[in-house]
C-alpha cells in the first residue's frame, strides 16, 4: 500500500508532462475555434475547422474542439472526415451541451430524410458540388438532338480533400450519332501550407466516335495557389505520371506522361462567375484541353451555365481532325 501511494504522485507528474508535450492548437487558433463555436451555427463552425486544418494536423484540431465541448469535438471530427471517432464522441455529454431545448436525442437522418433535405435546401451532408444538365432539339432541314450531363463533387477528409467529376455528352444529327463521350476525373489533394499542395490525379475518357476505345491518365505532383480568395482563385499544377490508351483493335499502349494544369475562377459580379481550366498533357499522343464557362446565378442553388470546350490533338489518328470543340448551355443545381 505504501508503495502504491508513493507511486501515485510520480504517475500524476508523468501524466501531466505527457499532456504538456502533446501537440495543441496555438492560442490564436483556439480563440478562433471558440468564437465559431459560440455562434451556434454548425456550418460556420465546420468552415472554421477546415480552415484551421490547412495548417494544423486534423487530430490536433479535433483535440482543441474537444476542449470546448464533446459536441464541438464530434462536429469537428465530422467536418474533417473522422466520422468513426465522432460517433464515439457523441455521448450523453454531447446531448447535454446541445442546450435545454434539445431534451430528446435526434434520430439519425435516413436516406429518405436526406433526399428531402437536399431537394428542399440544396445541402448534402459532408458533400458539396453541382449537377449540370442541358438539352437541345432542332427540327426542320436538319434534325438534331444534343444532351449534356455533368456532376462535380467535393469532400473534406482527414487532412485531405477529394474532388470528382463526370461529364457525358451525346448528340444525334438526322438519327445518326454525332457524339458519344464520357469523361471522368478524380483527385485527392493535401494542403502543404498556405499555397502549396500535393495531389494524386486520375482521368478516364471514352469516346465512341474517335480513333480509340478509351484513354486514362494517373499521376501525382505539386500544386501552387497563386490566388486563393473567395472572389478570385488560381491554381497551377504539374504532375508526372502514366497514360494508357486502348485503340479500336483492342491493343492497350502505355506511355510516360507529364501533365500541366491551370484552374482559374473569378467572380465578375455577385451573380456571375467565370472559370477557365487548361490542361496540357505531354505524351506519345499529346493533347491540350481548354474549358471556359460563364455561370449566372438564378437564386441560392440554381444557375445557368454557358460552356465552351476546345481540344487540340498534336498527333491525331488517321482520318481525324486535330481540333475539336463544343459549346452548350445547361441548367446547374448547386449543393
Amino acid at each position: 500500500m505504501r508503495a502504491l501511494f508513493a507511486a501515485s504522485p510520480l504517475a500524476i507528474a508523468l501524466s501531466a508532462a505527457a499532456l504538456a508535450d502533446a501537440p495543441r492548437l496555438p492560442d490564436s487558433l483556439y480563440t478562433l475555434l471558440g468564437a465559431a463555436h459560440e455562434t451556434g451555427d454548425a456550418e460556420v463552425f465546420a468552415q472554421a475547422v477546415r480552415l484551421i486544418a490547412l495548417t494544423q494536423e486534423p487530430e490536433v484540431v479535433a483535440a482543441g474542439a474537444d476542449a470546448l465541448s464533446a459536441q464541438a469535438g464530434a462536429r469537428a471530427r465530422a467536418a474533417l472526415g473522422l466520422e468513426l471517432m465522432a460517433v464515439e464522441a457523441v455521448t450523453g455529454e454531447a446531448l447535454e451541451d446541445a442546450g435545454p431545448d434539445d431534451d430528446e436525442a435526434e434520430e439519425p437522418a435516413g436516406p429518405v430524410s436526406r433526399a428531402i433535405g437536399f431537394v428542399a435546401n440544396g445541402k448534402l451532408e459532408h458533400w458539396s458540388g453541382r449537377v449540370r444538365a442541358g438539352l437541345r432539339y432542332d427540327t426542320g432541314n436538319v434534325e438534331r438532338e444534343d444532351y449534356t450531363f455533368g456532376l462535380q463533387v467535393t469532400r473534406a477528409l482527414a487532412g485531405w480533400g477529394f474532388e470528382g467529376a463526370i461529364d457525358y455528352n451525346y448528340s444525334e444529327i438526322d438519327s445518326r450519332v454525332g457524339r458519344d463521350e464520357l469523361i471522368a476525373r478524380a483527385r485527392g489533394e493535401r494542403e502543404r501550407g498556405e499555397r502549396w499542395t500535393n495531389f494524386i490525379d486520375t482521368r478516364y475518357e471514352q469516346d465512341q466516335l474517335s480513333g480509340f476505345d478509351w484513354k486514362a491518365f494517373a499521376g501525382g505532383g505539386l500544386g501552387y495557389r497563386v490566388y486563393a480568395r473567395d472572389d478570385l482563385a488560381w491554381t497551377l499544377r504539374a504532375a508526372p505520371g502514366a497514360r494508357w490508351t486502348k485503340d479500336v483493335t483492342g491493343d492497350v499502349d502505355t506511355f510516360a506522361a507529364f501533365d500541366l494544369g491551370s484552374e482559374f475562377q473569378a467572380s465578375l459580379t455577385d451573380a456571375v462567375r467565370f472559370t477557365a481550366n487548361t490542361n496540357l498533357l505531354f505524351s506519345e499522343r499529346s493533347q491540350a484541353d481548354q474549358v471556359l464557362a460563364l455561370n449566372t446565378a438564378l437564386g441560392a442553388v440554381w444557375s445557368v451555365e454557358l460552356r465552351y470546350r476546345y481540344r487540340h490533338q498534336f498527333n491525331p489518328e488517321p482520318g481525324f481532325q486535330s481540333n475539336d470543340s463544343r459549346a452548350d448551355v445547361a441548367l446547374v443545381r448547386e449543393f
